[in-house]
């Protein structure tokens, strides 16, 4: 990154500060009024991102070869990888 990139991050990040204070200044909530959306939000990002991690995971196991019944070539792994396939010849 840049200089410039992150003083345009500097700038937007103390921009948004700048309109939440105001928000809250001028909406005569309280603290208790706002903090169960906002924690709302945050545990939503959270389980977004476990399971986007936990999808990437399986999806990696199974194109690998992996099956979860212990045979050796498994035709839920046999149609993920065929389709792995068809996606890169799709893009090559």
């Amino acid at each position: 990154m840049t200089n410039e990139t992150f003083k345009d991050i500097e700038k937007l990040e103390s921009d948004l500060w700048e309109a939440a204070d105001n928000l809250r200044a001028n909406s005569k909530l309280t603290s208790s009024d706002y903090f169960m959306p906002e924690l709302g939000v945050i545990f939503l990002r959270h389980s977004a991102n476990r399971f986007e991690e936990r999808i990437s995971k399986s999806a990696a196991r199974i194109l690998s070869g992996y099956c979860p019944t212990g045979s050796g070539d498994c035709p839920c792994s046999r149609g993920l990888r065929d389709m792995a396939q068809d996606d890169e010849r799709m893009v090559t």
